[in-house]
Parts: C-alpha cells; structure tokens; sequence
C-alpha cells in the first residue's frame, strides 16, 4: 500500500514540474505576442531562448543517460548451461 500511495505522489509531483516548465516557456510566448515594441519583443525573445535552452539540455542529458544504460544491458541472454557443467 505504501509502494502504490509514493508511486502516486511521485507521479503527481512530476507531472505539476513538466507542466510548470511548460506554462514559463508559454507565459514568454504571450509576452512577447503581446509586446508593441520591437526591444521588448527582443528581449522576451532572448529569454525565451534561454528557457528553451534549458529545457533542451535536459532532454538532451536524460536521453543520453538513457542511452549509456542501454549499453550497458547485455545483448544475449546469460547461459547457465555452462555453469552447470
């Protein structure tokens, strides 16, 4: 019961962060819709790149660590028979 109740917690908690980091990099994009000059678009535009930045480092860094782990995983199945020899 307590495996079920941190897993939910856990998923929950994850799920409010990648929307969290999603609504900044939205917010920015309204901003600068919205901005009439052509310096607080710029502005808002370098921020924005920054934040997208960001999140594609992340991603960038969890898909290679998901890959140095699949290199690590054995092709073949282990043989015992040998072994029992």
């Amino acid at each position: 019961m307590k495996f079920y109740f941190k897993s939910i917690i856990f998923s929950f908690l994850l799920t409010t962060i990648v929307y969290a980091q999603d609504t900044k990099v939205d917010i920015l994009l309204e901003k600068v819709q919205q901005s009439k000059s052509k310096e607080e678009k710029q502005s808002f535009i370098s921020k924005l790149k920054i934040e997208l930045a960001k999140i594609n480092k992340k991603a960038r860094d969890e898909s290679n660590a998901i890959i140095e782990a699949k290199k690590k995983i054995p092709l073949k199945l282990f043989n015992d028979g040998s072994v029992k020899k």
